[in-house]
């Protein structure tokens, strides 16, 4: 007994994340080792000792849920995707079917509201292009209006801005706006051209945040400005 004692004071002292690393490599380990079976325990939290196979099973069971899950969200984006595409399809055929300038800009805020749950659109031109102010939502961008000076940092950087409207902006934007503009999105319409701009507005706040994706901002512009070419040249 001194000797065998002696053996184990001598074995050499293994670390778990070893012993866990071994085990990982050698699934069958236990498979070849059923002795070991009858010393193995796992405890409860209350502290009642299940079989190992028992613990396997709740282990496995709790996997099978988080895939379940993570699989609904795969599921669920890819039908809210298939919803996207088919409402850009339908804004993108509305715009090239619209017999006229004011058309165009009817039927892209229609479809905003109807599609895409944006509440208010406001599309600004450069003056060179168009001088008239006689379609609604629709405006030339006059250099000394009071609208273009509250724009004068996206107008010199050109870059997307999405977030949180303040009322003043809200109004120069949307001045017949059925519900106070708490969010909004401002896209650049032909960037290195400087057709004009896009404004979407919400009066969900949540609806237009800084971080969101701009994919379809960008797309929804690119659709506008091609509508307004065909029309203003």
């Amino acid at each position: 007994m001194a000797e065998l004692n002696a053996a184990e004071d001598t074995a050499p002292v293994l670390e778990e994340q070893q012993v866990a690393a071994y085990l990982r490599a050698r699934p069958d380990f236990l498979l070849r080792h059923l002795e070991l079976l009858e010393h193995l325990e796992i405890n409860h939290s209350a502290g009642s000792a299940i079989s190992l196979i028992e613990r396997q099973v709740d282990l496995l069971r709790g996997k099978n849920m988080r895939l379940e899950d993570r699989l609904a969200n795969l599921l669920g984006n890819a039908a809210e995707n298939e919803r996207r595409a088919t409402s850009v399809h339908k804004l993108a055929r509305t715009l090239i079917r619209a017999p006229s300038l004011a058309a165009v800009i009817a039927g892209l805020k229609s479809c905003m509201r109807e599609d895409f749950g944006i509440d208010e659109v406001f599309v600004g031109v450069n003056p060179a292009t168009y001088k008239r102010n006689d379609i609604e939502c629709f405006a030339p961008l006059t250099p000394e209006g009071p609208l273009v000076r509250s724009l004068d940092n996206f107008l010199r950087t050109r870059l997307i801005e999405c977030g949180p409207m303040d009322a003043a902006r809200a109004k120069l934007l949307f001045p017949k706006a059925e519900a106070p503009v708490l969010s909004a999105a401002i896209v650049p319409l032909e960037k290195e051209k400087s057709l004009g701009l896009l404004a979407l507005g919400s009066k969900d706040a949540e609806r237009f945040v800084p971080r969101q994706g701009k994919l379809f901002l960008e797309m929804t512009a690119e659709l506008v400005a091609a509508a307004l070419r065909a029309r203003i040249g």
